[in-house]
This record gives C-alpha cells, sequence and structure tokens, in this order.
C-alpha cells in the first residue's frame, strides 16, 4: 500500500483537482481510499455531503474510528467535514500530536493493506497539525504549482517542510513537483516551466482546461489529447 499527500501552502494551485483526479485515474486498476483532511471539504463535496461523524476524518483523528464511504468500485472515501479547524485546535493539546494518523495506520495496517493499494490524502494548504500528520506518514508527497511567483515559492517552501519533517521523524517522503494551470502562450506559465526544470521533483505539468475543475473526472471526458496528457503526467509522477 502506497500512501500519496497532495499539498501546497497556497490556496488556488490545483491541489484538490489534483487529487481527485489521481484517485479517478487510480481506481481503473487499483484499489484507493480517498481522504478529505481540508476543512473546505472540497474534494469530499465533488461525491456528496457527508454528514455522520463516524465517516469522517474528525471521527479518526478524535476516537481512532471511521467507516470509510463506498462511493463506487475500487474508491472509497473518508469525508472531510467543515468543523476540521475546532479539531486542529483540540488535537494541539495532545501528546504526540504529530503521530496520530501514523498509530491509526499501524493500529489499522493489515485491514488497510488488504483492502486498498494507495491512499490519497488532500490536505489544507497550510503546514498544520493534519498536514503534518499525512506528509509524515507519506510514501509520495505531490507538490502542485499554478504560474505564479508565489505558486513557485511555496513549492520551495514545501520541499524544505518535508525534508525537516523527514529529519525530525526518520522518515522518508519522497518529493514530486507538477506545475498546474499552464498556458504556453502566456510568459508567466513558460518562466514557471523553465524553473522547474532546474529541479529533479519536477515530473511534468497540466494545462489550464475548464475541464480539469469539473466534477467529471478527465479520464471519463472526450478530450483524449487531455486524457493522454494526465496519464503521461501520472505515470511520471507514479514511476
Amino acid at each position: 500500500m502506497k500512501i500519496i499527500t497532495i499539498n501546497v501552502n497556497k490556496g488556488g494551485a490545483g491541489k484538490t483537482t489534483l487529487a481527485y483526479n489521481l484517485a479517478e485515474f487510480l481506481k481503473q486498476k487499483h484499489r484507493v481510499l480517498l481522504m478529505d483532511f481540508d476543512d473546505s471539504a472540497n474534494l469530499t463535496h465533488r461525491y456528496g455531503h457527508f454528514t455522520n461523524l463516524n465517516e469522517t476524518v474528525i471521527n479518526l483523528f478524535e476516537n481512532g474510528d471511521v467507516n470509510p464511504i463506498h462511493l463506487k468500485n475500487n474508491l472509497d472515501l473518508i469525508a472531510g467535514h467543515n468543523t476540521v479547524e475546532q479539531l486542529k485546535e483540540r488535537l494541539n493539546t495532545r501528546r504526540q500530536r504529530e503521530i496520530i494518523f501514523g498509530k491509526w495506520l499501524a493500529q489499522n495496517e493489515k485491514e488497510l493493506i488488504d483492502k486498498y493499494d494507495y491512499l490519497i490524502i488532500d490536505t489544507e494548504n497550510d503546514e498544520g497539525i493534519l498536514t503534518q500528520n499525512a506528509l509524515i506518514v507519506s510514501d509520495l508527497v505531490i507538490g502542485v504549482a499554478e504560474a505564479s511567483k508565489d505558486s513557485f515559492v511555496a513549492l520551495l517552501d514545501l520541499k524544505k517542510f518535508v525534508s525537516e519533517l523527514n529529519q525530525d521523524f526518520d522518515v522518508q517522503a519522497n518529493l514530486a513537483f507538477v506545475a498546474n494551470k499552464i498556458n504556453l502562450s502566456e510568459n508567466a506559465s513558460k518562466e514557471l516551466l523553465e524553473e522547474l526544470h532546474e529541479y529533479e521533483e519536477y515530473r511534468g505539468y497540466l494545462p489550464r482546461r475548464t475541464k480539469l475543475a469539473d466534477d467529471t473526472p478527465i479520464i471519463e471526458c472526450a478530450d483524449q489529447n487531455l486524457i493522454k496528457q494526465l496519464t503521461a503526467v501520472f505515470k511520471e509522477v507514479l514511476s
């Protein structure tokens, strides 16, 4: 079982859209558990509105128990919730709060491995306690950047943060960079790609397309060129 977290400490880069499309891509051949750690719960809302706390990250972190929602073949969800911000405040008083999620994974390891090939975690655009819990247990962290200087700087900050967590908690999360919302006719997009090509973590880019933000996954859309590009980027990320 491989754990993948999508994070960057900047809003609007397309983090949730990437997590959604990666899960839908992987479920074609693999069993996927999608987890929504973002207080906006935007990823969860792409599949519906779930109010039972037993199916959310709230119950996972506070009680160590959760019932994943079965969404479709090969895809389950541990839902986000609009009280995640209050959850984070409560967790800040807990001992060993950075490894609560890691302990839950360890306690449920056999069941999770039997049921899933991938865990995909969408985080908030922050370095807060839930994000730390996700990054510490991850095999792979995907940083997403749109065509702006702030977004590029946020990727470099993520690289530093992951490196510090790897050292502090004696873990080995790998890092991959993906550029998003790229328009090759615009200087900002070309400049971002030029910068990213200097980094070994860079895996590719996704174009600026309205379809990428739709509730219908790209893998099911009619644009074959977009499907090919998405597939190529995800294969690079996962290699």
